[in-house]
């Protein structure tokens, strides 16, 4: 593993048991999600969605974080990243992300958007 990808699993790690703010959780994913725009090894992407994955599901901040940035990128990335993806946009309760869910999930079978979009529709709930 190189450097990147370590300082992408130190940072889901600190996401996930470090004694941080939801505000410093908040900014770190958006920091990740902004360094993703540059990025192009798919090995470090998908740390990098890794860890703002981990945040998500672990800390509750799918609503606050950036994902139309992650949205307006979705050609970029592969199966195991789209995989996470699919997870980060559900839990941003925002309905817009109904059909690029669909979407994604048209292109790779193996992808279980079922979950995606349950777990959307019950965040666009509350």
């Amino acid at each position: 593993m190189n450097d990147k990808c370590n300082k992408y699993e130190y940072l889901s790690d600190k996401l996930e048991y470090g004694n941080i703010s939801t505000e410093e959780a908040v900014s770190i994913c958006n920091d990740i999600i902004e360094e993703s725009n540059s990025e192009n090894d798919f090995t470090v992407l998908e740390s990098m969605f890794h860890a703002i994955f981990t945040a998500v599901t672990n800390r509750n901040i799918g609503n606050r974080i950036n994902t139309d940035i992650i949205a307006k990128n979705l050609e970029k990335y592969n199966e195991e990243i789209l995989d996470y993806i699919i997870t980060i946009l559900a839990y941003s309760g925002n309905e817009q992300y109904q059909n690029t869910i669909k979407q994604i999930g048209s292109k790779y079978k193996n992808l279980d958007i079922e979950d995606a979009l349950m777990e959307l529709s019950a965040r666009m709930e509350k």
